[in-house]
């Protein structure tokens, strides 16, 4: 945002680089109606641009009407030019919160309390003060009257241009007039102080609301708390259990953490490999597709030339290309092959719920009768299907869901499907044959490593039990479940029942405690409590039997105990692959269009380390096939990751846990409850973490550690804060790159380009380097957040915002305004605070004009820019071409949604409001400036949000209050500015006339302080826990809302609904609060998926033939002229048509399945990807797919089921990817 404040500075120096604000002390109506053309310009050309590719762009300008689960979709804009203007002030605050959530709510109402202040404000400030300092004032000739007896005091200066307006314009024999500039200063804070007051009732009145919604209340994120730096004996489900069963309801799940750090960087790896894969796969396709069609051209001018006949007309030639179309499309929606499927995905909700009652099952010691393999996944809700190879159902029984109509079916219909052996497992048969050559597992059994375990008298791990009877890998790799009501364990749960108390301690165990040990306490009292089910010595009853297991340590983790991860336990991996396969035993398709030279290639990297983008370099990296090496890598890391997944004991435990309670008031209770008794365990205490948002790497840091990299943190910032103006003076020299070549031997080739040219790079240059330097800033800010240690992303996102407002603040305002000199002084003035108001009230209103054009020229360009999306465009139809080669690539780029860092975003509009409100007295028609670019900016961003922007996740509005704090920055600078201000003026005598306002100023700045400080104290606690007086009413509505989602869902009758009647009403009301009557209705003039009713309630199939197979012709006539829209229905209908998007739409069961693997670790969610290759017409996919399963067996899943090329030898797609889970949209 600081693009505009110093690249036009063309010295070197640092000291010119600061201060450019000065520069525009005395700025002429002239000039500044210059810089104001140029906005307004540049504001005309992009919204031009806006307006006319907004109707042809859809995915563009407004692809949350189509391209997002339905709950989130907006009903799309008039097509008319300025019909979206008004349709966005139509929208009412309940729909932008449920369609956008509470930080985009926020944010819009930040920039709308921002125009609440400053619109009052310029009615009252401007008649007064505009006057007052302008008539009579100095003005243009003022120093004439001195004659030579004129000093540097500015007190004698001439005033021009607009500063004639600005405070310092007032004559020294009208100082008098300084008492109404006192009086509106404090009006300006009282306004201020009122507005944030009132906005934080508002914000806590509207979180409380949402947060006791009973959709939210749904959500394992509202009854969860994250407890970190657990002390290691007290890491167990019966000790925690029996530490927080004292809250009300009781816990209904807890999940211990583990380091999985190692697993994780596999599963990075894997992602890796996969993708190649996938990329290296595609482009043998696409080769020799390419290679067959040059083939086919050459035989059919050569038998033209022959038969001495006309080859193909140009329309012969465009209805083959069609025809291929066409065939590719139908490719792409009826199925494919498919090989190595590990049944891993729970396509649907229903597939869930059957993976975890067949898991349950297969976990109960009572059935030993029924003994199942291993990692194995028999689901009864869906046919399970080997790991062979298939092909898989065709038309409207195709896997996923088709752009070009069919249903959703996971896998097909089973009696549909034709079978091939080709020595593969049968497709019915769920279990691996004995004569397979790889088991379950998918090792290989020929030349390979003893399976896992085998061989050995130690029992298997997967029966080992714990004290409550479950297996270690449940355990700790899945959440404790605890049925009923009353989750209370029986008697003590802290200490044995054998413990002896005395009411003064006088029966414990006597101590002889010296006096000089005066760290320690006084002899007898309570001992330490002991967690229920610990015993001495037993540091890990959770993972091992008793003395089984012994922590070691290495040299350096004993001298620096945060190296301590923690150790994992060894083990021999098998074979993943068959080492017998012969890749030339049978010829390939591939090798009758391309050789073997033709083929994909990769260079090996020496190190694990070496980032991805570093091309190989000849004779340094091994060359390998790309293919033969991705099959093995990919195979390996599968089958390592599946066992580490089914062995999560082997993993050292981390010191956090997720506990969940059955109430929501539990879970704000116990998070703000002190629960050890030794200062800084089991704290923070975080409560509403979102499964989603948790950042997994930093859950086993230690409170010390923390604050540790916090300090490292902060003194980097503002380092970097501080030095960050040395790489942006060097910009400016860019300017002048003639001197560069002239300077420096290694750049006199620079003369040899023309000097047009060389003029051209040096106007473009300064203004690109700087735009670089300024675009690295949130990235680097984001890094330090993470490695502070913060362990959820709203935590990160809070401290990336204070770090970024401070480096604005400095950077874009201080910087700027403050010259070199008077900047060094400031610096400096640490050990003098009573310099500070003289140097800002020096230094503040000379670059007053400078913020004028800076805030009307921000405001233009980049409203009109957030409405055009020019980079956004530019990922959309540039890079595609350059990057996006494989199926997944261009589903990824079609379905994935531009989205928001709050933590970099509420900073630049905090800092607007901070410089508006410094000059609001100092400059007062900045105010206009303010008005015109906050109203600007709402208007752009809320048609952004509305129609564009997805929130993935949400922080619950916790930024907002901290961006208010902010604003305060503001105040402060103004009253220090105006203290200085006062001291400064003189009268004709040359004494100082206002010290009385100064006084005055400064008492009204103390209570401003005062203000803010008893403001957070009474506010802070609501700001991120819910008070007990919520609780009777919330469960009235849980109650209301459970009995309306029964009948919505058919699981109750209900007595007085009509037939007529829609259950998917509730849903309409709770998304559009009475859309019967709203005005929007009129501006709705292509409704998506009209008529598909309760969609939650309907199967895919029914969906997909109401919205499909069920228009009228008249209807479809009428929607040629939507083509675009109309084009993307099919998208959205076949990508989330018919999926439960929202906990809401699922059965308390379901519900209940999905929350209790909420808080696993991701390491052990992370399931196996496909790799998704498109299908051809000439079977080289086909090949490829079996050439897999011969070489990988079921370690590795490929599929081309959705995916093909057409006409042109281009990827096209009809499905979700095979691995897209319905789960993956579901936010817990």
């Amino acid at each position: 945002m600081s693009a505009t404040t110093t690249s036009s500075a063309p010295s070197a120096t640092l000291t010119d680089a600061t201060g450019q604000g000065q520069k525009s002390e005395g700025i002429s109506i002239v000039t500044f109606l210059t810089a104001l053309v140029t906005a307004i310009v540049v504001f005309a050309i992009q919204m031009f641009f806006f307006l006319a590719l907004k109707n042809k762009l859809a995915r563009i300008y407004k692809p949350k009407t189509y391209l997002v689960p339905e709950r989130e979709r907006t009903d799309p804009p008039p097509r008319s030019p300025w019909g979206w203007l008004f349709t966005i002030f139509h929208f009412r605050d309940r729909e932008v919160i449920n369609k956008c959530g509470l930080d985009a709510y926020f944010f819009l109402r930040y920039l709308q309390t921002l125009l609440i202040i400053f619109i009052p404000l310029a009615f009252v400030i401007l008649p007064i003060l505009v006057p007052i300092n302008s008539i009579g004032g100095k003005g243009s000739d003022y120093a004439l009257g001195f004659g030579n007896n004129t000093d540097n005091n500015s007190n004698h200066a001439n005033v021009t241009g607009l500063d004639q307006l600005a405070f310092g314009n007032v004559r020294p024999n009208h100082t008098h007039r300084y008492w109404a500039h006192l009086i509106l200063a404090i009006v300006v804070i009282v306004w201020v102080c009122g507005v944030f007051f009132s906005e934080l009732r508002v914000y806590i009145k509207v979180r409380q609301d949402y947060l006791t919604s009973a959709e939210h209340r749904l959500r394992a994120s509202a009854t969860t708390v994250l407890v970190s730096s657990i002390p290691r004996k007290w890491l167990t489900q019966e000790a925690l259990a029996g530490l927080y069963d004292v809250f009300p309801g009781g816990i209904r799940n807890i999940w211990i953490n583990r380091n999985f750090d190692e697993l994780l960087d596999k599963i990075k790896q894997r992602e890796k490999v996969f993708k190649k894969l996938e990329s290296a796969e595609t482009s043998l396709i696409k080769d020799a597709k390419k290679a067959q069609k040059k083939q086919l051209e050459k035989e059919a001018k050569t038998a033209a030339k022959i038969s001495k006949s006309k080859g193909a007309t140009k329309e012969e030639r465009e209805q083959d290309l069609q025809r291929e179309n066409r065939a590719a499309e139908m490719r792409a929606q009826s199925g494919g092959v498919s090989a190595g499927d590990p049944h891993q995905v729970p396509h649907t909700v229903e597939d869930a719920v059957g993976e975890e009652v067949q898991r349950e099952r297969e976990q109960e010691p009572q059935e030993p009768q029924e003994p199942q393999r291993k990692g194995t996944f028999k689901v009864p809700v869906i046919p399970v299907i080997g790991g062979g190879l298939a092909i898989v159902g065709k038309g409207l029984g195709g896997v996923g869901n088709t752009v070009f109509g069919g249903a959703r079916n996971v896998v097909g219909d089973i009696n549909n499907q034709l079978e091939t052996t080709n020595g593969f497992v049968t497709l019915d048969s769920p279990i691996t044959a004995d004569d397979d050559a790889y088991d379950e597992y998918g090792r290989y059994r020929g030349n390979a490593n003893a399976p896992y375990g085998a061989g050995t008298n130690e029992p298997d791990a997967e029966k080992k039990t714990d004290r409550l009877g479950r297996s270690p890998s449940l355990a700790s790799s899945h959440s404790v479940r605890l049925h009923g009501q009353d989750m209370r364990l029986p008697g003590n749960t802290v200490r044995r029942g054998t413990a002896d108390f005395g009411g003064d301690g006088t029966n414990d165990v006597p101590r002889n405690v010296g006096w000089w040990k005066f760290w320690e306490g006084p002899a007898g009292g309570f001992p330490s409590p002991i967690p229920t089910g610990y015993e001495e010595g037993d540091e890990f009853p959770l993972t091992a039997q008793k003395g089984e297991q012994v922590e070691k340590k290495g040299t350096w983790a004993k001298i620096l105990p945060f190296l301590d991860k923690g150790q994992v336990q060894p083990i021999d991996y098998p074979v993943a692959y068959n080492v017998d396969y012969k890749e030339d035993a049978a010829p390939a398709v591939w090798q009758r269009f391309l050789k073997e030279k033709d083929r994909p290639t990769y260079r090996l990297p020496w190190f694990n380390w070496t980032p991805g983008w570093l091309p190989g370099l000849p004779l340094l990296h091994k060359k390998v096939d790309t293919i033969y090496w991705c099959r093995e890598e990919l195979a390996r890391l599968n089958l390592e990751i599946e066992m580490d997944q089914k062995h999560p004991e082997r993993f050292p435990l981390m010191n956090s846990a997720f506990i969940q309670f059955n109430h929501q008031v539990a879970a704000h209770m116990a998070s703000q409850s002190v629960t050890h008794h030794v200062p800084a365990h089991m704290a923070p205490r975080t409560v509403e973490v979102s499964p989603k948002d948790v950042i997994w790497d930093n859950m086993s840091i230690k409170w010390w550690e923390a604050w540790f990299r916090t300090g490292i943190v902060i003194l980097v910032v503002v380092g970097m804060v501080g030095l960050w103006a040395v790489p942006v003076a060097w910009t400016a020299t860019l300017s002048n790159l003639n001197n560069f070549a002239n300077t420096y031997s290694w750049l006199h080739w620079l003369h040899k380009i023309p000097a047009n040219v060389l003029n051209g790079i040096a106007g473009v240059l300064p203004a690109l380097v700087l735009g670089i330097l300024l675009a690295i800033v949130p990235l680097i800010l984001r890094l330090l957040a993470y490695l502070q240690g913060v362990q959820t992303g709203k935590e990160q996102q809070g401290a990336i915002q204070n770090y970024y407002f401070f480096f604005l603040f400095i950077q874009v305002f201080l910087v700027v305004s403050i010259s070199g000199g008077a900047f060094s002084t400031l610096a400096a003035s640490a050990t003098n605070v009573y310099s500070i108001p003289e140097t800002l009230a020096t230094q503040l209103p000379k670059a007053a004009n400078y913020f004028f054009s800076y805030m009307i020229l921000q405001a233009m360009s980049t409203a009109s820019g957030t409405l055009l999306q020019i980079t956004t465009l530019a990922l959309w139809y540039i890079l595609p071409k350059l990057l996006d080669s494989t199926p997944r690539q261009k589903w990824v780029r079609n379905t994935k949604l531009s989205n928001i860092t709050w933590g970099t975003f509420f900073p630049v509009y905090t800092n607007f409001a901070c410089i508006a409100l410094i000059y609001s007295v100092i400059a007062p028609i900045i105010i206009i400036f303010a008005i015109i670019t906050f109203t600007l900016l709402w208007i752009a961003h809320r048609y952004n949000m509305l129609y564009v922007t997805r929130f993935e996740l949400d922080t619950g509005g916790l930024l907002y209050p901290r961006a208010i704090n902010q604003t305060f920055t503001g105040l402060y600078f103004m009253e220090v500015c105006m203290v200085g201000l006062f001291f400064l003026v003189r009268d004709v005598n040359n004494e100082a006339a206002c010290i009385p306002q100064a006084v005055i100023m400064i008492i009204v700045c103390a209570f401003t302080i005062l203000f803010q400080v008893l403001l957070n104290y009474s506010f802070g606690p609501l700001f991120h826990h819910l008070p007990i007086t919520f609780e009777d009413e919330a469960v009235l509505r849980d109650e209301a809302f459970e009995r309306a989602q029964a009948r919505r869902l058919g699981l109750e009758e209900e007595e007085d609904a009509s037939p007529a009647e829609n259950n998917g009403a509730i849903e309409l009301t709770r998304l559009n609060d009475g859309i019967t009557d709203n005005k929007l209705a009129k501006f709705n003039p292509v409704n998506i998926a009209q008529g598909a009713g309760s969609w939650a309630i309907r199967s895919g199939q029914k969906f997909k033939a109401k919205t499909f197979e069920k228009v009228p012709q008249a209807q479809i006539m009428h929607r040629k002229r939507h083509r675009d829209i109309e084009a993307q229905k099919k998208i959205a209908d076949a990508l989330y048509g018919g999926y439960n998007d929202d906990i809401e739409d699922l059965t308390p069961d379901e519900r209940d399945v999905l929350v209790k693997h909420a808080f696993q670790h991701y390491a052990l969610r992370a399931r196996r990807p496909t790799v998704w290759i498109p299908r051809d017409d000439i079977g080289i996919s086909d090949d490829e797919v079996k050439r897999t399963r011969g070489y990988a067996g079921p370690n590795i899943w490929i599929s081309n089921v959705g995916a093909a090329l057409n006409g042109k030898c281009k990827v096209v797609y009809g499905k979700n990817p095979p691995d897209f889970s319905e789960i993956d949209l579901i936010n817990l």
